[in-house]
C-alpha cells in the first residue's frame, strides 16, 4: 500500500482532480469494451475507407485475415480485430474506425 500525504488544498482544485482521475480510468474502460464489441458485416465494410463489400469481407474472412464469429446463425466481426486487420491492410485504413474511439 502506497503511503498518501495531504496537503492543504482547495476544493475546487481536488474536485479537479479527482474528476480527472476518473475521466481517465473511464476513457480507458470504453476504449476496452469498445474492442471488443461485436459488429455486424454491414458496420464492419464501413469501417475501412474507402468502404469495402460483403464480398471482400467474406473473401478477407475465407483468406483468414479476419476471424468471424457465428452467434444463433449470425456473423459478427470483433472492432479490435477489424482495426488490427487494418493496419496490415495497406490499401485499406482504419480512420473511420480511429474516428470512432476519438469520439467516444
Amino acid at each position: 500500500m502506497q503511503a498518501v500525504t495531504i496537503t492543504q488544498i482547495s476544493p475546487p482544485e481536488l474536485e479537479f482532480l479527482i474528476e480527472n482521475s476518473l475521466n481517465k480510468i473511464l476513457q480507458a474502460q470504453q476504449k476496452q469494451q469498445l474492442g471488443e464489441t461485436l459488429l455486424s458485416p454491414a458496420k464492419t465494410c464501413k469501417l475501412f475507407d474507402p468502404e469495402i463489400s460483403k464480398v471482400t469481407l467474406t473473401a478477407w474472412t475465407k483468406q483468414g485475415l479476419l476471424n468471424d464469429y457465428r452467434i444463433g446463425g449470425k456473423i459478427f466481426y470483433k472492432y479490435s480485430e477489424i482495426i488490427e486487420a487494418a493496419k496490415h491492410l495497406k490499401r485499406y485504413q482504419a480512420h473511420k474506425a480511429k474516428q470512432h474511439i476519438n469520439n467516444k
